[in-house]
């Protein structure tokens, strides 16, 4: 357990609401925690990789090991254990990946592509390599139907050769839950954000942000992110300024929740939903707002990096310097970040050189977050 003040307690979960959590540790009576001091809960377990689809959702959320059925222009049928079968809206959706590639590097460059590429309409990946663009009318269990703008008819894909679809994003409809819900991360990959969610007898129940009721064994939970007003991801937040000055010419600007190379944030054998990814030499600069209280992090170098990587992490407030590591390679352990925003009006993220160039300089600020006032 992560609370807005350090490390908590471990234990069992023993009741939920919107409102808190209460955990029962293995000796001792339960203790009950506020939503808005908590970070996040997770357990030590790894995902259990299975065959399926994925469907895409905004803001990191997604279903794994999913069955897609057929769909029409306004949705799509899914069964997935934490909805069952449901109607997903297709202003929810970012894209479908029918055919998940097996190798873990496509697989991250594709989901990737669905969730940064610019695109204006609708855009089909075929198992061939090649790429259609038109708008998306529908698929069955036979093909999949996109209308191209320099085509009459309807051109009828087979769904076989289909890897994935990916949605316009200029009509998506995704919208935050008023007031706090709960982030569920799922043993089988899945994340979704659930509002109004509840613990009985041994089941979490709720409602997803595109409406469809959520109802899962506790046991499948692995993570859960209470999501107020009191911790904002910055990741979420616009860059106010950012620089970035590389050793060599490698180019490699920062990236928004991924590792600058694209690939989920891995820290110490764990990967991350949230943060920044960044090579030396990257300044990124927030504007800070009242009530604004702390800033926390854990920093490290990204698991992939090798041992060339050589990484200083730096935390400024108004030009002062306020937290500094010492060289970092991907051999060490994270470090947990936490300074005092009192005051302050900017705030700057530096990833530094360490003791070499930047060959190899994977910088991982894992749920870089600003802790405010309640």
């Amino acid at each position: 357990m992560l609370t807005t003040t350090g490390p908590g307690s471990s234990g069992t979960i023993v009741a939920l609401s919107p409102d808190g959590i209460t955990v029962a540790p293995a000796e001792g009576p339960a203790k009950e925690f506020a939503a808005t001091d908590l970070i996040r809960l997770r357990r030590e377990s790894e995902v259990v990789v299975g065959e399926g689809s994925y469907v895409v959702l905004p803001g990191g959320d997604r279903l794994a090991r999913a069955r897609v059925g057929s769909a029409t222009d306004t949705a799509v049928e899914v069964e997935a254990e934490a909805i069952g079968k449901a109607n997903v809206p297709l202003d929810a959706l970012l894209g479908l990946i029918l055919t998940p590639p097996s190798d873990p590097d496509a697989f991250d460059a594709l989901l990737r592509k669905i969730r940064t590429e610019p695109r204006t309409s609708e855009v089909a990946w075929l198992a061939n390599g090649d790429r259609v663009v038109g708008s998306f009318l529908g698929m069955d269990d036979r093909v999949v139907k996109l209308q191209s703008q320099d085509a009459a008819a309807p051109r009828e894909l087979a769904r076989e050769g289909v890897v994935a679809v990916g949605f316009d994003p200029a009509l998506i409809a995704y919208p935050k839950p008023e007031g706090p819900y709960l982030e569920m991360g799922l043993i089988d990959g899945s994340r979704l954000g659930v509002v109004g969610a509840k613990l009985e007898r041994g089941r979490v129940s709720g409602v997803s942000r595109f409406a469809a009721k959520v109802d899962v064994p506790i046991d499948s939970v692995i993570q859960a992110t209470p999501r107020t007003e009191a911790v904002q991801y910055l990741s979420e937040r616009p860059v106010d300024g950012k620089i970035y000055v590389p050793f060599f010419d490698i180019v490699r600007p920062f990236q928004v929740d991924a590792s600058v190379e694209g690939r989920p944030l891995l820290l110490n054998g764990l990967t991350y939903d949230r943060g920044f990814g960044a090579s030396s030499r990257t300044l990124l600069a927030f504007k800070l707002k009242p009530g604004d209280r702390r800033f926390q992090a854990l920093v490290g170098v990204d698991g992939r990096a090798g041992p060339s990587g050589s990484v200083v992490f730096r935390v400024l407030t108004d030009g002062k310097a306020r937290f500094t590591s010492d060289p970092l390679t991907y051999r060490d352990a994270p470090i947990a970040v936490d300074v005092d925003l009192e005051g302050a009006k900017l705030l700057i993220l530096a990833t530094e050189f360490g003791e070499r160039g930047d060959a190899r300089d994977l910088a991982d600020w894992v749920e870089a977050r600003i802790v405010r006032n309640p």
